[in-house]
């Protein structure tokens, strides 16, 4: 039996063999909080796949070659199911993300244009504006908790911004969002969820009426795109556009925020990459699309449809399968010496967005907005660390991240 794996920082106790920290593997767990990394490298050499009998039991792709074959085969990995456990977030399924087959691709077909990378060029100098003030809002306090001031906000301006809803209903979407998910957090079924949900079903759907009635022609929002939408033929209706603005937000605002709180507690660890990001900005995206890899980030689910064996194991239908996209980078397979940052790697193809039919739909303002991100805040706040007496609290879950990050600067050393 393999020995648990020494992890630096405060942790609670995990299970003293390899064995058991399979068996009882969770994105919840408290002991796999702070790192989950160390001990998933070691579940990812053991085995391809492996058994948790947490919460009902369910089986999880380790590496990248098994989670890429999961992704490229709809057909018998569905996408109807999405977290584990099982959770219906609202009345009908989330498009496209919950649909599969013909439903699926033509859904795809009818979003892909509105979230391309013409559309994100097209609102580029506006997201780069309000990043800019975001950032000028703290810069001269000398100190933020960046989380709550700048990481969490950013993705949430980009989507009024993409979604064509105006800057002064950004405090409403935010206390909504994060109300909602205190509510999850606190329900006890599928109802209490999809009660939760309704003012911010009320508030998409609101937002669609005033842009009707303010017109829409000529214009590249997404609002605006999906009232020109059509889907097999036929107009899209109400409740379609408010589940398709309500999908791309649950999906953009804390996936975007946990890649952000990630990239930017490296950074402030690291003063010398601060530095490259200055002198050299035109590394960024290679720097971010480096640490996002070397940070994981996402986990979802799928639920098998047909019985298939893969490497000897053999999965039933309706078995549910956690495929942590994140982890595959750090998988030795498909990165050379993967625990190692290096901006100057050859291979970037990760699948933190996932991969084939179910690729992340608004991976390119994702990616903007961790670019520009970066940019803005070096351009005004050059050297930061880490505050004094303070650590960054981490976060595992489905969406990991940093939940506190407590910066500090001279504020007269600002560029």
């Amino acid at each position: 039996m393999t020995e648990a794996p020494t992890v630096p920082g405060p942790v609670l106790q995990a299970p003293a063999t390899l064995e058991e920290r399979i068996r009882r593997w969770s994105v919840y767990q408290p002991w796999l909080q702070e790192d989950p990394v160390t001990y998933f490298r070691e579940i990812q050499e053991h085995a391809p796949i492996v058994w948790s009998e947490e919460l009902g039991g369910y089986w999880i792709v380790t590496r990248f070659a098994d989670m890429e074959w999961v992704a490229r085969t709809p057909e018998i990995f569905s996408s109807s199911v999405l977290s584990i456990p099982a959770h219906q977030m609202s009345e009908h399924k989330q498009i496209p993300i919950q649909l599969d087959g013909d439903d699926h691709r033509m859904w795809r077909q009818a979003l892909t244009d509105l979230f391309n990378p013409g559309v994100v060029n097209h609102f580029d100098a506006q997201l780069r504006e309000v990043i800019r003030e975001t950032v000028a809002s703290v810069a001269d306090n000398g100190r933020c908790e960046f989380i709550g001031e700048v990481a969490s906000r950013l993705p949430a301006e980009a989507f009024l911004i993409f979604f064509g809803i105006g800057r002064e209903y950004l405090k409403q979407i935010r206390e909504y969002k994060d109300w909602l998910l205190r509510a999850i957090r606190q329900a006890g079924n599928d109802d209490e969820i999809k009660a939760a949900n309704r003012p911010l079903l009320q508030f998409f759907s609101d937002a669609i009426d005033r842009r009707r009635v303010e017109g829409y022609e000529g214009r590249r929002d997404v609002l605006s795109r999906l009232l020109q939408t059509t889907f097999d033929g036929r107009p899209l209706t109400q409740a379609e556009m408010v589940n398709v603005a309500f999908t791309n937000m649950l999906a953009a605002f804390d996936t975007t925020t946990a890649m952000i709180s990630v990239v930017f507690t490296y950074l402030a660890e690291h003063p010398e990459v601060q530095d490259l990001v200055v002198q050299h900005p035109e590394k960024i995206p290679a720097v971010v699309e480096e640490l996002v890899r070397h940070d994981p980030i996402s986990a979802t689910a799928r639920i098998v449809t047909e019985d298939v064996e893969r490497h000897g194991v053999l999965m039933r239908a309706g078995d549910l399968v956690l495929v942590p996209w994140g982890m595959s980078g750090m998988d030795p397979r498909a990165f050379n010496d993967p625990e190692r940052v290096d901006f100057e790697r050859t291979s970037t193809r990760q699948l933190v967005f996932a991969i084939g039919p179910h690729r992340c739909i608004g991976m390119h303002v994702a990616r903007r907005v961790l670019k520009l991100g970066v940019e803005e805040w070096h351009a005004r706040v050059p050297r930061y660390r880490v505050t004094d007496g303070t650590s960054p609290l981490r976060r595992y879950t489905t969406v990991r991240g940093v939940s506190s990050l407590d910066l500090s600067w001279d504020p007269k050393e600002e560029s």
